[in-house]
């Protein structure tokens, strides 16, 4: 009787140690997924303001401009999606579907180039395009550039009731390199340099198809697959089971496409800048 007492108590603390296990398995996982390893974060810089407050002073002038639209031939597109309140860069497997990798990502260089145009005209500025404007078109300055790179990172609100969000916002860097300006009248050029611009604006449109029971079931059956032992076809089934379900929601602004009228709106100071006797223009 004592020894199968002993042996029904051993297994009873067994078992009660191996729900222990699993639990803590899940509760890490529950942990990892939505509060995670410490990334670079941008939380706490503002959103940006855009137009910015001093937008107003830079109407004055209206200068025929002509600017050729910016060479992307070479241009780097980087990004990444961040889930959890410290921001854990997700898996490029994770996530969206290539086709919206593809609406995110896919053209954000030329966004940039015909950001940068279309705001010099919301700026009152006569713009000639080469090749699309007539050859005798009057010109003051000539506006020519790169785009090198465009980041965009989106920040994940975490499951439907926010729990684990990472900030629920997105960001871009827009960095223009080899910016010149030039004034057509004497073709010196005034300015040359890069430009880099960031923005920051609320509401990511890539949002977590989970609730918070979606991240418990997900992580009580990851714990009991990781209390079996961690074997590759075992850790192939976790990483399955813990890649979320996506969702692009369409937007009426994009952090790139403000960054890159920054970008025009820097180029546009350094003209309005130029003493008004040395902007003496001349036919092309």
């Amino acid at each position: 009787m004592i020894e199968i007492a002993m042996t029904s108590s051993l297994k009873s603390w067994h078992n009660r140690r191996s729900c222990s296990r699993i639990l803590l398995a899940g509760l890490f996982l529950s942990a990892f997924l939505l509060i995670g390893c410490m990334a670079g974060s941008t939380r706490s810089l503002p959103f940006t303001e855009y137009p910015p407050a001093d937008a107003i002073y830079l109407r004055g002038g209206k200068f025929p401009i002509e600017v050729s639209p910016f060479d992307i031939s070479s241009t780097e597109i980087r990004g990444s999606h961040y889930e959890g309140l410290l921001q854990v860069r997700q898996p490029w497997i994770w996530g969206l579907s290539e086709e919206e990798k593809k609406t995110l990502y896919g053209n954000l260089a030329n966004i940039v180039r015909f950001a940068f145009i279309d705001e010099l005209l919301r700026r009152d500025q006569r713009i000639i395009i080469p090749g699309y404007s007539a050859s005798t078109e009057r010109i003051d300055y000539a506006i020519t550039g790169t785009v090198r790179s465009v980041e965009l990172n989106t920040y994940g609100q975490g499951t439907r009731e926010g729990f684990g969000s990472a900030g629920n916002y997105w960001e871009a860097t827009v960095e223009v390199a080899d910016v010149a300006i030039v004034r057509y009248s004497d073709k010196k050029t005034i300015w040359q340099g890069d430009i880099t611009q960031y923005c920051k604006l609320a509401g990511s449109p890539v949002k977590l198809d989970w609730t918070i029971f979606t991240v418990i079931r997900k992580s009580l059956e990851n714990g009991l697959t990781l209390s079996k032992g961690a074997t590759p076809g075992r850790v192939e089934k976790m990483v399955e089971n813990t890649s979320g379900d996506y969702e692009l929601e369409p937007v009426n602004q994009n952090p790139v496409e403000i960054a890159a009228r920054l970008a025009a709106l820097d180029v546009l100071k350094r003209i309005l800048e130029q003493p008004r006797n040395e902007s003496k223009s001349r036919t092309r």
